[in-house]
C-alpha cells in the first residue's frame, strides 16, 4: 500500500473516528483499491462507504442551527417515509440522519422504509448501466438502514413484491392518510405530485364539527388539526435539508418551497403576483369608475345648483315687473280720478 493510500486512510481514521484497521477491512469487503483513481480521487464516497457500513454518522452532525429547523419542520409528522433515490443520492441522506437522529429519539418515533424500496437498491446495486457510484451507495445503504433498524430508529414494511415501490407508496398512504401526519421524502417529482393531490383528496369529504363551548373550554388544546391531516412531500437536499413540493390551484404546476405548516395546494410566486398585478387593475378601474361617477355626480349638482339660480334671478324679475305694473296701474287710476274730479 502507498504512501497516498495510508495518507487517505489515516485522514478517514481522524474524519469519521473510526480504527484505521476497521476501514481497511470494510475496503476489503467492498473490493476498493485505493489504487484505482475513482476512489483515491474521490474521497467522499470513500468517507460515505465506510461510514454507512458502520452506522457512525459523527462527522455529518452539522453545527449550525439547522437541526433545530429540522426539528420544528417534522415535528408534527407521525410517519416519515423514504423513498430510493433520496438514500442513495451522493451523502445527502447521511446528513439527514445525522440531523433527525436526536428528533426521533426525543419524540420516540421511526423513519420507514419500504423492503420494496430495498429491492430496488439491490437491483441498482446490480446495474451496470448505472455509475459506479450508484451501485456501490446501493449496495452499502442497507448495512445503515439496519443500523438505524437494530437502534430503534427505522421500521421496514413489508407491502409485497409486485408493481413499483411508488405504488407501494402511494396504497399506504390511502389508508393511513385519514389518520395519520405523514411525511415522504423523495427526489421523484412525479411521484411528489400524485402524493400531494391524493393528501387533498382524502381531506376533501371531512367535516369539522362545530365544538361546544364546554368542549373547548375542557379541551382548550383541542384543534381542528387533530381531524383534518397532511400529507406532505419533501425533496432531500444538500446537507440534509428539504423543501416541500407544492401545488399552484391557478396553474397547476408544482414547485418547491420552504416546509410550511398549511396545505399541499399554494398558489405559485408568479400566479400570485400575477393575480395581484390584475386584483391592482381591478383596483385602479374601480378607482377610475368611482372617480368618474363622483364627477358626473358633482356636474349634476353644479348643474341644479345653476338652474336654482337662474330661476331664482327670473322670479326675482317677474316679481319687481309685477311691483312696477302694479304702481303704474295704481297710477293711472289715480290721475284719473284727479281727472274726473277736475272736470
Amino acid at each position: 500500500m502507498g504512501k497516498n493510500d495510508q495518507n487517505i486512510l489515516i485522514k478517514l481514521s481522524q474524519d469519521t473516528n473510526i480504527e484505521k484497521f476497521k476501514i481497511e477491512k470494510c475496503f476489503k469487503y467492498f473490493l476498493i483499491d485505493l489504487n484505482d483513481t475513482k476512489f483515491s480521487n474521490n474521497y467522499y464516497l470513500l468517507k460515505d462507504i465506510v461510514c454507512s457500513y458502520y452506522g457512525i454518522l459523527d462527522s455529518y452532525i452539522r453545527e449550525d442551527d439547522s437541526r433545530i429547523e429540522l426539528d420544528n419542520e417534522i415535528k408534527r409528522y407521525d410517519e416519515i417515509y423514504i423513498d430510493t433515490a433520496p438514500i442513495i443520492h451522493e451523502d445527502w441522506f447521511l446528513f439527514f440522519i445525522a440531523s433527525v437522529i436526536p428528533h426521533l429519539r426525543r419524540r420516540r418515533k421511526k423513519l420507514v422504509v419500504l423492503e420494496k424500496t430495498m429491492e430496488e437498491m439491490y437491483g441498482l446495486s446490480h446495474n451496470e448501466e448505472k455509475d459506479d457510484d450508484v451501485r456501490l451507495r446501493a449496495r452499502i445503504r442497507p448495512y445503515l438502514l439496519d443500523h438505524l433498524a437494530k437502534k430503534g430508529l427505522l421500521r421496514k414494511v413489508d407491502t409485497g413484491s409486485k408493481g413499483i415501490a411508488d405504488d407501494h407508496l402511494v396504497n399506504i398512504f390511502k389508508k393511513r392518510g385519514k389518520t395519520k401526519n405523514i411525511l415522504l421524502i423523495t427526489q421523484d417529482r412525479y411521484l411528489s405530485e400524485r402524493v400531494v393531490q391524493l393528501g387533498e383528496n382524502l381531506n376533501k369529504n371531512i367535516e369539522i364539527p362545530n365544538h361546544s363551548l364546554f368542549d373547548r373550554f375542557v379541551h382548550w388544546k383541542f384543534i381542528d388539526e387533530d381531524i383534518v391531516k397532511k400529507v406532505v412531500v419533501c425533496e432531500l437536499l444538500k446537507n440534509g435539508d428539504l423543501l416541500r413540493l407544492y401545488i399552484c390551484q391557478h396553474c397547476g404546476d408544482s414547485y418547491y418551497d420552504k416546509l410550511f405548516d398549511c396545505g399541499g395546494f399554494v398558489l405559485c410566486s408568479s400566479c400570485y403576483y400575477e393575480l395581484e398585478e390584475k386584483k391592482q387593475k381591478y383596483k385602479e378601474k374601480k378607482e377610475i369608475q368611482e372617480k368618474r361617477r363622483l364627477k358626473e355626480l358633482k356636474e349634476i349638482e353644479e348643474k341644479r345648483d345653476l338652474e336654482k339660480n337662474i330661476n331664482t334671478v327670473a322670479s326675482v324679475i317677474k316679481k319687481k315687473q309685477r311691483r312696477l305694473l302694479f304702481t303704474v296701474i295704481i297710477l293711472l287710476l289715480l290721475t284719473i280720478s284727479f281727472i274726473f274730479f277736475i272736470i
